[in-house]
């Protein structure tokens, strides 16, 4: 009996290669798009400009992570990213301007997946040696970065038409791609930011518009529509946003492979505007939430959550509400909350994975190929779920090995049962 060979991609179903009623019987099997039993995701990518101290930017991290009573109120307990970079002016929090016992924090934090985005490196980084200086001191702790983040005009950025940077510019002083694609970084950010809500699904741009701002949002709504315009004229600049897609293969000017991704700030006043804690609340919206949900489709986004106009107290009411209704909808079992890099790996992973099914008189089998399934990669494992008739039938065998942990899950939103993988918490470290 012959089994058929996919690649990981949503709603595809299983299509047989032979006449065999055993495989006929297999032939619903299909790729679930995202963990059960979620129907959509969302991760908040938040760079930390403007972040002062160690304490502010420990304290975001329990508060978005943890049921700890903070200073900016009871931690929601989500699961939320950071980013961090190296040289910066010492009015504002970096690794090199905390003490030993704060960088030991960061470090801390990196290997529990709680930062996992490098924001370039910084404003004063501007040679080669600033560049292998920081990685040395990562590779010399474990500690694993696989999200690049341009940083304002930083001179280690990547993006050429709208971050401005040199970093994988071959000659210049700043030139590090080499050294940092090396290092591990594969998904790399380079400024394209959309106001559509939900990415990986057909673009819309329903749910911009404001009958509150009739104005600012029109002229939101206006700008994207002048972007998908150029995009279908030839625009390299704004090809990404006809196909709004959250990550697509890219390659920078030194040559080096990487995969690109898109973040959204879906703000009716346009994506530089409430980009902050404090306008956290007039973007995450009930309406934005409900619209990504019910578009089925993913969401980087773009924000600054270091960027507080009070320091050391609670957070504005509608930014606490903002979380709180991320936190309902993730408990619920409605919207994946995750961070940058887990959400780009489950983005990853119905590409690169690769299985094929069959059934016999034991039950069916999916098998999954991913032959450097080591370090990093597993983790693209993580959560994966197939849509089955029979999930009690069901095994899930990774690389020749039976799986030991398959979930069988009850119907859900479709009316289908499905079999998954774990989708493992990350574990908040002592900080």
């Amino acid at each position: 009996m012959r089994a058929a060979i996919t690649t990981l991609e949503p709603g595809r179903r299983f299509a047989t290669t032979s006449d065999d009623s055993q495989d006929r019987a297999s032939s619903g099997v299909t790729l679930r798009a995202f963990p059960y039993p979620y129907k959509a995701a969302l991760a908040v990518c938040s760079d930390l400009d403007e972040t002062p101290t160690l304490d502010d930017y420990v304290e975001m991290s329990r508060f978005l992570n943890t049921y700890d009573s903070t200073r900016l109120g009871h931690g929601v307990g989500l699961e939320i990213g950071n980013s961090i970079y190296f040289d910066m002016p010492r009015d504002q929090f970096s690794y090199w301007n905390a003490s030993e016992p704060g960088r030991a924090a960061v470090r801390a934090l990196i290997q529990s997946g709680h930062i996992d985005c490098l924001h370039s490196y910084g404003d004063a980084a501007a040679t080669r040696s600033q560049a292998g200086r920081a990685l040395d001191e990562l590779a010399r702790h474990g500690c694993e970065l696989k999200v690049w983040v341009d940083h304002a005009v930083a001179p280690t950025n990547f993006g050429a038409d709208i971050m401005r940077g040199y970093g994988d510019v071959k000659g210049s002083p700043a030139y590090h791609a080499d050294l940092t694609c090396a290092f591990g970084i594969e998904y790399v950010w380079r400024g394209r930011v959309t106001s559509v809500i939900a990415q990986d699904v057909p673009r819309r741009l329903a749910g911009i518009a404001d009958i509150r701002h009739p104005i600012e949002s029109g002229v939101t709504v206006t700008k994207e529509l002048a972007k998908g315009g150029l995009a279908r004229a030839g625009s390299p600049k704004y090809a990404p946003h006809a196909a709004n897609t959250t990550m697509w293969d890219a390659s920078l000017r030194s040559g080096h492979a990487v995969r690109e991704f898109m973040r959204s700030n879906p703000s009716w006043a346009g994506i530089s505007r409430n980009e902050t804690a404090d306008g956290f609340g007039a973007v995450v919206t009930t309406a934005m939430l409900r619209t990504l949900i019910e578009r089925e489709g993913t969401c980087i986004l773009y924000t600054h959550l270091g960027k507080i106009g009070r320091r050391g107290t609670r957070l504005p009411a509608s930014t606490r509400g903002a979380f709180d209704q991320l936190a309902r909808l993730s408990n619920d079992g409605h919207l994946l909350v995750t961070t940058t890099r887990r959400l780009l790996d489950v983005c990853k992973g119905r590409r690169a994975v690769r299985w094929s099914a069959a059934e016999d008189a034991s039950g069916l089998r999916i098998l999954i190929s991913l032959p450097t399934l080591r370090g990093g990669d597993a983790r693209l494992l993580d959560g994966l779920c197939f849509y089955v008739d029979n999930p009690r039938r069901a095994r899930i065998v990774v690389n020749g090995c039976e799986h030991p942990r398959v979930h069988v899950n009850p119907p859900d939103h479709t009316g289908r049962a499905s079999v998954s993988l774990p989708w493992p918490r990350l574990t908040f470290p002592s900080v």
